[in-house]
């Protein structure tokens, strides 16, 4: 009786388990195929004030449709500690979700367009 008892639960955390994969990937998609043009137009013009000396092919080869894009909770770039709550950067570290994406031509750069706020921020 032990032995089904333990089974059952072990298929039960399997199937909570394959559930929430599946609603992360579906949702992940949904939303960089919601928020990928977006994201790629200030992503573009993030990079166009920070070096105004790039060509616009430059920035227009670096930020792409082809670009891989995730989502992902927070950016893992802004600097703010778990436990300083106060911190107005905060939310946009650990709560946002922020669509990264990669450069095409540059593989450590990558911009990360915060979905809540319609901001861009450029890899250091």
């Amino acid at each position: 009786m032990r032995f089904f008892v333990i089974v059952l639960i072990l298929l039960a955390s399997l199937k909570v388990w394959a559930q929430d994969r599946v609603y992360r990937s579906v949702m992940g998609e949904a939303l960089v195929s919601a928020y990928r043009d977006r994201a790629i137009e200030v992503c573009r013009k993030q990079t166009t004030k920070k070096a105004p000396a790039a060509g616009a092919h430059t920035v227009a080869t670096l930020w792409t449709a082809n670009s891989p894009a995730e989502v992902r909770m927070g950016d893992p770039d802004v600097d703010v500690a778990l436990w300083d709550t106060q911190n107005p950067l905060w939310s946009q570290r650990f709560r946002n979700p922020h669509l990264i994406l990669t450069a095409a031509g540059e593989p450590g750069a990558h911009c990360a367009y915060d979905l809540h706020a319609g901001v861009a921020i450029l890899s250091p």
